[in-house]
């Protein structure tokens, strides 16, 4: 019965480690196939005068930095929360504290994506004069 199971064991530990496929295929870690820090500037010219200092942020790059900002900030809060020796009212200002510098992060992550040299979804790079 121990010979079957560690047969078992040792296959499944087997499949589960061939299972784990993708990351040396798929670039492993070369930067020139990320999609997101890619470097071919969308179609910008380097001597444009559009493309100094511009930059590629996408929607869902923004929620996801706006999701970790609010984790960050929720883990803060708790932990303050959670303080036996520590008063109300400075529990109450420090939380606010935190609540405004969460805020601000979280606008400088809109304001970042709104920027102008922001190009995505910058329709310059499309103009294709087709008809």
């Amino acid at each position: 019965m121990k010979k079957i199971f560690t047969l078992l064991f040792a296959t499944a530990m087997m499949a589960s480690a061939f299972a784990q496929y993708g990351q040396k295929d798929r670039g492993g870690g070369n930067r020139e196939n990320d999609v997101y820090a890619s470097n071919d500037n969308y179609g910008y010219d380097k001597h444009d005068r559009d493309f100094r200092g511009a930059y590629v942020f996408t929607a869902r790059e923004r929620d996801m930095q706006i999701a970790q900002i609010n984790r960050e900030y929720d883990r803060k809060i708790y932990a303050v929360r959670n303080r036996p020796y520590m008063g109300w009212l400075q529990k109450k200002r420090m939380i606010n504290t935190l609540e405004e510098q969460r805020d601000n992060e979280i606008q400088e992550v809109i304001y970042r994506f709104r920027s102008p040299k922001n190009k995505f979804g910058d329709h310059k790079r499309n103009k294709k004069d087709r008809w």
